[in-house]
C-alpha cells in the first residue's frame, strides 16, 4: 500500500524498506568477501579436491578473476537495491518490478551454481542457504510493498 502523507508526499510503508536493506547489506557484505579473497572459497577446495596452493599458479590467476568478478557483481547489486529504495519509498511501482529483474538475474544463476556444486560434491558447503535467504528478503521486501 502507498500512503499519501499530509504535504501529498507518497511514501511506502517501512517494512519492505527494511526487507531490501537486509538483502542489499547481505549481498554486499558477500560481494566484499569475493572481491578482496586472496585464495578461493573453503568449499570450492571441497569441490575441486585440491587445497588452494596444489593449483598451478594460472588456474589461481582465472580463479581470483572470476571471484572479482563475482564479488563485484554481488557488491552492485547490492548498492543497486540501495538505491532503488529511494524510488520504491516514493510509491514509484517500477522500482518493485525493477527490484525483481534485477534479483532474478543475480540471484538465478547464484543459486543454479550453488546447487550445482553441491549437487557435484555434498561435502562442500555452498552459500545455498544465504542465496535463499537474500531471495526471501527480496520476495517479502517487494511482496510487502505491493501488499502494504
Amino acid at each position: 500500500m502507498i500512503c499519501v502523507n499530509s504535504d501529498k508526499s507518497v511514501t511506502v510503508p517501512k517494512l519492505p524498506l527494511i526487507f531490501l536493506s537486509l538483502a542489499a547489506l547481505l549481498a554486499i557484505f558477500f560481494g566484499v568477501r569475493y572481491l578482496f579473497s586472496r585464495e578461493f572459497m573453503p568449499y570450492h577446495a571441497v569441490v575441486a579436491s585440491k587445497s588452494w596452493s596444489e593449483l598451478e599458479l594460472g588456474v589461481q590467476t582465472i580463479i581470483l578473476g572470476m571471484l572479482r568478478i563475482v564479488g563485484g557483481g554481488l557488491a552492485s547489486f547490492g548498492l543497486a537495491l540501495l538505491w532503488l529504495m529511494f524510488p520504491l519509498n516514493r510509491g514509484e511501482s517500477w522500482a518493485a518490478w525493477a527490484v525483481l529483474t534485477i534479483a532474478a538475474t543475480t540471484l538465478v544463476p547464484t543459486l543454479y551454481v550453488t546447487i550445482m556444486l553441491r549437487r557435484h560434491e555434498p561435502k562442500a558447503k555452498t552459500p545455498i542457504v544465504p542465496t535463499l535467504i537474500v531471495l526471501a528478503l527480496i520476495l517479502a521486501g517487494v511482496g510487502t510493498s505491493f501488499l502494504t
